[in-house]
């Protein structure tokens, strides 16, 4: 009979072994680098262009692998685009509380300041945003990083009564994703320049927000597109900014 100490060892299933290897240093390595080359990938050739094959030349790894890892491209696509999204925005310092207009701004600024040094990778991600069939993971991951400029400060006026009755705060929330990535994809056709597309991206929010709000946020909402009519957006920029970007790709229609 076996004492009451005694534990009987823990024997892994074959599933569990695999998943145990894939969290190991070497694999977790391995994945870091295959998101960040699926991005170099992305901005090279665009989504409808991308291979997994040309992706496991790169990164030297089987393709097979890569399939073990993440199951299909489209979800390994939407976790480059989620885990790029998080980690540049810890790199981020904000200097406004999280939930308020002048974060929505800040946010707004920054982010759009950062993609103008990317337009290739802007592009490809904006083609499937306004795709008529786009995959759902990959339209979710780009849809996260769209509305997280205003999300949190909907949600905190709704949760202070500050929206007018007839608004729903998740339709505002993804109408105003609509209507800033619009603009962007304008800038990425090469049509508007990247100051001219935050400042119509910031105006365009704000104005939104006036016919949705009530006072006294309204008001506020008004005395801020006054001042930046009379003196310009404000000069936020992300970390270790550049000089200004080169001109986009321009797209060509279909």
């Amino acid at each position: 009979m076996l004492s009451a100490s005694f534990k009987r060892p823990r024997v892994l299933t074959t599933a569990a072994r695999k998943r145990a290897s894939y969290a190991s240093p070497a694999i977790l390595a391995r994945r870091t680098r295959i998101l960040d080359l699926t991005r170099e990938l992305i901005a090279e050739q665009g989504l409808s262009g991308f291979s997994v094959s040309e992706l496991g030349q790169r990164a030297h790894v089987a393709k097979q692998t890569i399939y073990n890892i993440f199951q299909t491209k489209e979800r390994m696509i939407a976790t480059a685009i989620n885990e790029y999204f998080e980690r540049r925005e810890d790199e981020i310092q904000y200097g406004s509380p999280q939930g308020t207009l002048e974060r929505m701004i800040e946010r707004t600024l920054i982010a759009g300041r950062r993609g103008a040094a990317q337009p290739n990778y802007m592009a490809a991600l904006m083609m499937v945003y306004f795709s008529a069939a786009p995959d759902a993971d990959i339209w979710a991951a780009i849809q996260r990083s769209t509305v997280h400029a205003h999300k949190s400060w909907i949600e905190n006026l709704a949760a202070n009564g500050l929206l007018q009755s007839w608004v729903d705060p998740e339709v505002l929330i993804a109408d105003l994703a609509l209507l800033g990535n619009g603009i962007t994809f304008e800038w990425c056709r090469g049509h508007i320049g990247i100051e001219e597309a935050l400042r119509r991206k910031v105006v365009g929010l704000l104005t939104a927000m006036t016919g949705a709000t009530r006072a006294p946020i309204r008001g506020d909402i008004e005395a801020r597109l006054e001042q930046i009519a009379l003196h310009g957006l404000p000069d936020y920029r992300p970390p270790t900014d550049t000089p200004p970007p080169r001109k986009p790709t321009r797209l060509t229609s279909a």
